[in-house]
């Protein structure tokens, strides 16, 4: 095995050795120059070995419901499947965005780069009508075929009891991490499950620019780590 010693003034050396097998030959180019401090010696994969900054993984978006989402009322039953819409990029006056943004359109997140990403929905529901028992659920939905059809990847659920007085407000949370492998087929939405639309079922939005607001309904989405 051949080696190449570096030796110190005092005597003590630095040792580069040659792999403990190697199929061929093996060329590698330094860089020209130095690079900026935190910088890295990274490959074009080619041998070509260059100074670089490593980008992080991580990226943060907060979202927030624009207005109050209105259950669709389109079944007889009284109880209502819903995509959630009205999503927005925060309008936080101190909100700062980490990274590139995930996308929103018709009540779909597409995301911006492969990886695995987390979703954090609080979910602020209430009644506008009339008194009534409601079980329901929130979920985190995927799809891998652009829309066509989706998958939960996380859900939670409770009850509004019969008693409980319409315009109380409740908030219930959600969260998921699902692996993104085609930023062009897969899409995320919020889901709304078994609404009673007999008392007027709501998502709550509000702004989140102004502390006289009430507010509303807001998410978080994070990537957490690259494939």
């Amino acid at each position: 095995m051949s080696e190449l010693n570096l030796t110190h003034s005092n005597g003590n050396k630095v040792k580069l050795t040659t792999p403990d097998t190697l199929a061929a030959n093996k060329t590698f180019k330094l860089p020209g120059a130095d690079g900026s401090s935190g910088q890295a010696i990274v490959t074009d994969g080619s041998g070509a070995l260059s100074f670089a900054t490593v980008a992080s993984p991580y990226s943060f978006t907060q979202w927030y419901m624009t207005s109050d989402h209105v259950i669709d009322s389109g079944n007889s039953s009284g109880n209502e499947n819903d995509v959630i819409e009205n999503w927005a990029e925060s309008n936080a006056g101190a909100y700062e965005r980490l990274g590139t943004a995930p996308t929103y359109s018709s009540g779909q997140f597409s995301l911006p780069s492969t990886g695995y990403w987390k979703f954090t929905a609080h979910m602020i529901f209430y009644h506008n009508g009339t008194e009534v028992g409601d079980t329901f659920a929130f979920a985190l939905r995927k799809s891998t075929d652009s829309g066509s059809s989706f998958n939960v990847i996380g859900m939670t659920g409770g009850r509004v009891d019969g008693q409980t007085q319409p315009y109380s407000k409740l908030c219930w949370s959600v969260s998921a991490v699902t692996k993104i492998t085609n930023v062009s087929t897969h899409k995320i939405d919020v889901f709304g499950i078994a609404m009673a639309t007999t008392g007027g079922a709501r998502v709550m939005g509000g702004s989140q620019a102004d502390i006289n607001n009430t507010g509303g309904s807001a998410m978080i989405v994070e990537k957490v780590a690259n494939l």
